[in-house]
């Protein structure tokens, strides 16, 4: 079958995430994503860890030391705290018949505002620089380090990587790039040891009172972390997330219910870190066919020097299991160069493979300022 070589990486890499924007760091440190993030589903604010940890583990240690910037907090007194995500991108497309793109993009621009309303009781709002935003209560009322979530956010589905482009977020409907991924509901998870149980229910579409309708979305998720010995972390985990509603970029009618089959894992000996992420898109309920997907993510990364870490990754996407045409290939290799604390530029150069004829290599050079 066209997908074995990238199921089979995968594999490899189950036997070997936890979600985040940057899954390697928690692989890495062999910490939960509610260690360093006020979500406790990983991405967005970070908390005083998460704080700590990029501006002290990440950086050129000479350069950021110059600053003096020891003290630094993102607290505001003990009810209020701030922080911060900006990624603008300068990006060069090369198309196989010879076009050529080249322009600035900004990617993000969001404020995140966290307030304590009692100790186990936040209100969390994110506003991004587009139409999106999250706006959500954080109960941390459950044993075992759980918490309930209520309001509108992002379902625990995946690997929350940075990158929206990546073929895991574009092609599962969960990437802003071609919708709203924002879903309202409640979800909840309890993490004993280094188990991690979540999950949830949401409206299946958003709209303003009785426009929303009737039809959920439901989440089941489980994780595993555990450290053998020494610098050596592993993860494994899996998730289904069914949907009423089929989302772009992913087709079928209307009436079809949609089912997402998910697994993925880490794994981090000293620096080196190794993860991936593979799909499966099902839908079914509709007397129209509705093609079977595949999506894989693999990327390993390694810091040469404390402030610049080598990143190699490779996405895989199959729209129909049934067809022998159609994939799409992309491999990338670049650079995250952490130069002061709180500063990061990454250039990456992509190139795209399959029997697609829009396919097109791409130089990208990001700049992301965070805090």
């Amino acid at each position: 079958m066209k997908f074995v070589p990238a199921l089979f990486v995968s594999i490899l890499l189950l036997a070997s995430s936890a979600a985040e924007a940057l899954p390697r760091f928690a692989s890495r440190s062999g910490a939960q994503c509610q260690s360093c993030h006020v979500d406790p589903s990983g991405a967005a604010m970070r908390q005083a860890f998460g704080v700590q940890y990029g501006r002290e583990q990440l950086p050129v240690p000479g350069w950021s030391q110059d600053l003096g910037i020891e003290d630094f907090s993102n607290a505001i007194g003990n009810v209020l705290g701030v922080g911060a995500d900006l990624r603008t991108l300068y990006f060069s497309q090369h198309s196989r018949s010879g076009g050529f793109n080249d322009a600035f993009f900004q990617m993000q621009g969001d404020l995140y505002l966290n307030f304590k309303v009692a100790k186990k009781v936040s209100l969390f709002l994110n506003k991004g620089l587009y139409s999106g935003f999250e706006a959500f209560a954080l109960l941390s009322i459950l044993p075992s380090r759980g918490h309930i979530k209520v309001g509108k956010f992002i379902p625990d589905f995946g690997t929350k990587i940075d990158d929206h482009t990546t073929y895991i977020r574009t092609y599962t409907g969960f990437s802003p790039e071609f919708s709203r991924p924002e879903l309202t509901g409640v979800e909840a998870g309890i993490a004993p040891g280094g188990l991690t149980l979540t999950g949830g229910v949401y409206n299946a579409t958003d709209g303003i009172g009785t426009g929303t309708g009737n039809r959920k979305s439901y989440l089941g998720r489980v994780e595993y972390m555990l450290s053998p010995g020494g610098d050596v972390h592993l993860s494994l985990g899996g998730n289904v997330f069914g949907n009423a509603a089929l989302k772009a970029p992913v087709s079928g009618p209307a009436d079809a219910m949609q089912t997402l089959v998910g697994a993925f894992g880490a794994l981090s000996v000293g620096q080196f870190t190794l993860f991936g992420e593979t799909d499966w898109v099902q839908s079914r309920g509709s007397a129209t066919p509705v093609p079977r997907a595949f999506v894989s993510y693999v990327e390993a990364d390694y810091p040469v020097v404390t402030g610049i870490d080598l990143k190699l990754a490779y996405d895989f996407y199959d729209p129909d299991l049934d067809l022998k045409t159609g994939t799409a290939s992309r491999y990338s290799v670049g650079v995250e160069f952490f130069p002061l604390p709180g500063v990061e530029v990454r250039p990456i150069y992509r190139i795209v493979d399959g029997t697609v004829a829009s396919l097109k290599n791409e130089f990208d050079m990001m700049l992301h300022l965070y805090f």
